[in-house]
């Protein structure tokens, strides 16, 4: 089962219907927030439901056994799952564009074969499979000693050859060729593929990646094998010239795969019961906003885990008194995710993973960010704007919207929704950072209806 972030679902409110034949494998995949309607046998479900309840208490309110369909919750897609692990690379990649990947708290096991490895190599076969009648020879340069002479010759060799009499003749020169480093790396990284031997229980969930290596490296006979490490570093040092470009999504799936990077859960690989992998998508928009507002804008704090930014200050609202006498404030555990100073303003901000923010903000919101106006600091230096930063459904334009704040006029709080990174801005190190850029440029558009004065206006 794959939950996809909800700003990538088509639409709201999807029900999708999968039909389950026991003892099969049947890949669920539906978006956050969305319900699905699983037909199958009762033992079937009972037992997805058993291992939901084995792997936390948090998984046991994913489903819903009914006996009978709801009228609410009734279906209204046939789902289909032609590409498996497709939806399992896009998640995959979010959690490694955001750095997720390499927290100490996203995972607890040991490196090791596992599911994640898995996917790496699904990822690598895919990208090469795209690619492969596209790879084409390149001039290189080749040294070899040559009964026929060509190009640059050795002057010690030839002397030899003069005085010794043999016709053989040390020789550098350019020669077409597919041995380039390029392909280099992504053969070896399919023979890594080929010829690893993962788990038997992993292995059952696509048991042809091996074959399919080996197909893509009778394309690339040509072409010189390196041991892992060395293929490694060769990758990290590639450059690739513009008419090679098109293969950096193909390199950046090659090193996991050289790495021998992945996880595996330590005491559950080998029970029989489910095991989950939890990629936090807030943390990932917060991730993405930090990113481009850095870009955007000179100056910029980030409270992280309870802990106040570089210069932020959130006194508490409230102090205890001894004899009439207020006492030193006590700390606060709740921070603004962002300030951020513009040309004019000092800037409380706070990311948050929902969509359809464009009214006004939940009760919750509206009190923490109420609060934040009045207390919230930077550098010494209270804020004059809050704002939401909220992520758009796939496809949605940004938009912002201004409120007002009802006691002491002339403090606005804008909610703010901005693009969420599709899959396609997930493929490839380019793409990401163009994604980064274009996000920060929209934030930087957007600030200029935030930098208004407000001291000159006749209602202040």
């Amino acid at each position: 089962m794959t939950v996809l972030p909800k700003p990538w679902a088509p639409r709201a409110k999807t029900t999708r219907e999968y039909v389950h034949v026991e003892g099969s494998t049947t890949h669920l995949v539906l978006h956050e927030t969305e319900q699905i309607a699983i037909r199958s046998s009762h033992a079937a479900r009972g037992a997805i439901a058993l291992n939901l309840v084995n792997i936390g208490s948090e998984q046991a309110g994913l489903l819903e056994l009914a006996a009978t369909r709801d009228h609410d919750h009734e279906p209204t897609d046939a789902a289909t799952s032609s590409d498996p692990f497709g939806a399992l690379l896009d998640l995959a990649l979010l959690a490694e564009r955001g750095s997720l990947s390499n927290s100490p708290l996203s995972f607890e096991g040991a490196l090791a074969q596992s599911f994640l490895r898995l996917l790496t190599h699904e990822r690598l076969l895919q990208a090469v499979e795209r690619l492969i009648f596209r790879a084409r020879p390149k001039y290189a340069e080749r040294t070899e000693v040559l009964e026929q002479p060509r190009g640059r010759l050795s002057e010690r060799s030839l002397l030899f050859s003069m005085k010794s009499g043999t016709p053989r003749v040390e020789s550098t020169f350019d020669e077409l060729t597919v041995d380039t480093p390029l392909l280099q790396v992504v053969a070896s990284a399919l023979r890594v593929i080929a010829s690893e031997r993962l788990p038997a229980k992993i292995v059952a969930l696509s048991p042809g990646l091996p074959n399919r290596a080996v197909n893509l490296l009778r394309h690339l006979t040509g072409v010189r094998l390196l041991d892992r490490e060395h293929a490694a570093r060769v990758a990290e040092n590639l450059w690739l010239s513009p008419l090679d470009r098109i293969w950096e999504p193909t390199i950046d799936a090659a090193l996991p795969v050289l790495r021998q990077q992945a996880v595996m859960p330590e005491d559950q690989l080998d029970s029989s019961g489910a095991i989950a992998i939890h990629v936090s998508t807030e943390k990932f928009w917060e991730q993405c906003l930090e990113l481009a507002l850095t870009a955007a804008f000179p100056t910029l704090a980030v409270s992280r885990n309870a802990k106040a930014g570089e210069g932020v200050n959130v006194p508490t609202p409230w102090a205890p008194t001894a004899d009439g006498f207020a006492q030193p404030e006590a700390a606060v555990d709740s921070y603004p995710d962002f300030m951020f100073t513009t040309s004019l303003h000092v800037v409380v901000a706070d990311a948050k993973y929902k969509l359809g923010g464009t009214r006004a903000p939940s009760s919750q919101d509206g009190y923490q960010l109420f609060a934040y106006s009045h207390l919230a600091s930077l550098n010494e230096q209270r804020s004059s704007i809050a704002m939401i930063l909220y992520p758009t459904r796939h496809g949605a334009r940004s938009s912002q919207v201004e409120l007002q704040r009802l006691t002491g006029g002339g403090y606005p709080l804008w909610l703010v929704q901005l693009p969420f990174p599709t899959p396609n801005n997930l493929r490839s190190p380019t793409a990401w950072s163009a994604f980064v850029t274009a996000l920060s440029s929209n934030l930087q558009e957007l600030s200029t209806s935030w930098n208004v004065d407000r001291t000159k206006r006749p209602s202040d």
